[in-house]
């Protein structure tokens, strides 16, 4: 009988232990969520004082970011020296890209993980990176800038900021002052209305003088959509909806290619270079072109007697003059190392002081910080206050993560309006590619969405059944705790069955 007390405690005791286990683990999974928040917050204050420490050691950099770019590093290094002087603790690694592959590049790193930190995008692409969530959130950080800069639209998406304005640029009208002399116009009075364009590219067009009324970009990608979208805004037209969806049809867009169908009849139809080049040594009249002209004009063509003013209306009583609204905006990547350091550098890049160098020198955009407008670079030069003024009233394209599609769809109708193909067939057919074009976005995103949510539930079953390493030790004791019971059972059976056959 002894023998059967001693094992029953004994047992006893062994099921206090199990039970003492299985307490242990429920009381651990209760207060892993305070514990591991604990432990975080001690972490990440230790690594926010390592970080100090390291930022404090002079000459030494804590932080190297990556800076692709599209510019001469004549304009870009002066900028970064400035800034690492100032900020010792962040090295900037300057990158130039070339706009030929540039985005391709861009592309392709971000698949395959080597994206830069930062980055400057053509205004038209954000809207790309934006939607498939490639770029960082820069709401908190930029928010309070908003009335010192000029295009925050490509750098917005669904009411949240994502990049910095950089440059802007526009297009305007440039008109040869010494060809409307002689076509009997008078030099001081450009065309304000479409009417008034016409009446004077077809006074101005006398081809077997080799003069041309005007200049009608063709057979060039990214660029034709910029010289004719003006006559579809300007005549209240648009390309997409409320709803994103193709509005590129009606009245108002079919106007626009008449009339401009009726321009190209008085046009040279070539590439913008040769157009600038055409209105450089005289054989064209007219001309819708950039600022980039005010630095190759006065050097190459010192005599050239032109003017500029802003694009022409449908007419006095009708529209609103407009041009296409363009430039650059800079974003950081989701795997940027250093997102403060990296906001403290764009904000210093986008300062006026260290933006007018670029617009003096290469005069191909100009600074979206509002601040430089003020400085006499722009205050006395009147031609440079009409892009000023045409800034004004211009026009982005649609922020779309389809917009290089949709472009590319444009660029295709204008060339085949402008050579006389039916403008109605067009347009249909133009609807048409769009339509298969976002179907296709549709039908990935769908199939992004499907992956992910399935990704996200193989994760959540994958949670529920894992048991924490930690605890692994509580429960080799709890086994242990059940094997000892069992073979502590089949003792005391055992001795029990003695104490029968005794009796």
């Amino acid at each position: 009988m002894q023998i059967i007390q001693k094992i029953l405690s004994f047992s006893f005791l062994i099921l206090l232990i199990n039970l003492s286990a299985c307490s242990a683990v429920f009381s651990a999974e209760y207060a892993v969520a305070s514990t591991d928040t604990e432990t975080n917050v001690k972490t990440d204050s230790k690594a926010a004082e390592k970080i100090d420490e390291k930022i404090n050691e002079k000459n030494k950099p804590v932080t190297e970011l990556r800076f692709w770019n599209f510019w001469n590093p004549k304009f870009i290094l002066p900028v970064i020296e400035a800034f690492e002087s100032q900020n010792p603790g962040i090295k900037i690694v300057n990158e130039q890209l070339n706009w030929g592959n540039g985005l391709d590049k861009i592309v392709v790193s971000l698949a395959n993980g080597q994206a830069p930190d930062i980055c400057e995008l053509g205004s038209t692409w954000t809207g790309k990176f934006m939607a498939a969530g490639a770029v960082l959130d820069l709401t908190e950080e930029l928010r309070s800038l908003e009335n010192d800069y000029l295009m925050w639209e490509p750098a917005t998406w669904k009411n949240k900021i994502y990049g910095m304005p950089w440059l802007v640029g526009t297009r305007i009208l440039f008109f040869n002052k010494s060809l409307f002399k002689s076509a009997g116009l008078n030099p001081d009075a450009p065309p304000e209305t479409w009417a008034e364009l016409l009446d004077a590219a077809e006074k101005l067009h006398n081809p077997a003088q080799g003069k041309y009324g005007f200049g009608i970009n063709a057979g060039e990608g990214h660029i034709l959509y910029k010289k004719f979208l003006p006559f579809v805004w300007g005549n209240g037209g648009t390309i997409l909806d409320e709803n994103q969806s193709w509005a590129f049809k009606g009245k108002e867009v079919t106007e626009a290619f008449e009339f401009y169908r009726k321009l190209a009849s008085f046009g040279m139809k070539e590439k913008q270079d040769l157009l600038d080049e055409a209105f450089m040594k005289g054989k064209l009249g007219m001309e819708i072109s950039g600022s980039w002209n005010f630095a190759k004009f006065p050097k190459e063509a010192p005599d050239l007697d032109f003017g500029v003013s802003i694009i022409p209306k449908p007419s006095r009583e009708k529209g609103k003059s407009t041009s296409f609204l363009g430039g650059e905006i800079l974003v950081l990547f989701n795997k940027c190392k250093n997102k403060e350091a990296a906001v403290k550098f764009i904000k210093f890049l986008t300062l006026a002081e260290n933006t007018l160098p670029i617009t003096k020198e290469a005069l191909v955009s100009f600074p979206a910080n509002k601040k430089a407008f003020s400085d006499s670079f722009f205050t006395e030069n009147k031609k440079l206050a009409v892009f000023v003024k045409q800034m004004e009233t211009g026009i982005h394209p649609p922020v779309n993560p389809l917009w290089v599609d949709a472009e590319s769809i444009i660029n295709d109708a204008v060339e085949k309006i402008i050579y006389g193909q039916n403008i109605e067939k067009i347009l249909v057919e133009a609807e048409k590619s769009y339509n298969q074009v976002s179907e296709r976005f549709s039908s990935r995103e769908k199939e992004r969405a499907e992956n992910i949510e399935k990704r996200n539930g193989e994760s959540r079953d994958a949670s529920q059944t894992h048991f924490p390493l930690k605890y692994t030790w509580i429960i080799s004791l709890i086994a242990i705790g059940i094997l000892v019971n069992t073979i502590l059972s089949f003792l005391i059976l055992r001795e029990l069955k003695k104490k029968d056959r005794i009796t």
